[in-house]
């Protein structure tokens, strides 16, 4: 049975990728007279991809974004890039649209414009004390200055974990810290996507958090980007 469109995950609609006009709502992708319909898994990529333009996708998230319900490996990955390549007439060898970055992911070098997105949520981490707003992109955690959401607490490390918002889709992995990060009670091993009233516990970090969905966006105001220390 043909892969049936489904909507796409993510919050971008439309978008203009170097010479093609991709319509993620109904999975197609146009060039001049040429239309090419993609299947729901390959155009996910390309969102995703696109919602991050010249950054780096590193594998983990990137999988557990395209397969949140089960466990595949990197070659199911690699089969979906090949697959976008191939629509795109892009080369590997001298790309024009993804760049592989070797045992690290892929990243989209093309132009994109013309974007067309809807954000519906917000989305925060939530203790006792406080609650501070997540970013698109990258939201490093730990005691590093340049960390996005700062930690001043030794049982931390500098560059503790990170938590990765892509439209719609969350994810948080553990950087190799000294004490762990657990998500629901559980170790991270690898990057995991993140649901409402989810808990994140740092190491041995007395405070807890909650990963919070704001659907109404008047009701949230940014708090301190400093999480106060536990002592």
């Amino acid at each position: 049975m043909a892969e049936q469109h489904r909507p796409v995950k993510g919050a971008l609609k439309r978008l203009q990728l170097g010479a093609w006009t991709v319509d993620a709502e109904s999975g197609v992708l146009t060039q001049g007279e040429t239309s090419v319909r993609v299947r729901p898994k390959v155009m996910d990529l390309l969102v995703a991809l696109a919602e991050r333009p010249g950054e780096l996708w590193s594998k983990a998230p990137l999988i557990a974004r395209l397969w949140p319900d089960v466990v595949v490996s990197d070659v199911s990955l690699s089969v979906l890039v090949v697959e976008l390549r191939k629509i795109l007439g892009d080369d590997p060898k001298s790309p024009r649209f993804i760049e592989t970055i070797p045992r690290r992911g892929y990243r989209l070098i093309a132009p994109v414009s013309g974007i067309e997105a809807v954000r519906t949520t917000q989305f925060a981490l939530a203790s006792a004390e406080n609650r501070v707003l997540l970013h698109e992109g990258e939201n490093l955690i730990g005691r590093d200055p340049e960390a996005g959401f700062r930690i001043n607490s030794n049982l931390v490390s500098r560059r503790h974990s990170l938590i990765v918002v892509t439209g719609e889709s969350v994810t948080i992995e553990d950087l190799g810290s000294k004490n762990g990060t657990y998500l629901n009670g559980k170790k991270l091993e690898e990057a995991e996507l993140l649901s409402h009233g989810d808990r994140i516990t740092l190491g041995r970090l007395a405070m807890r958090y909650r990963f919070v969905i704001i659907d109404d966006e008047a009701t949230l105001t940014e708090a301190s980007k400093v999480v106060p220390s536990e002592g």
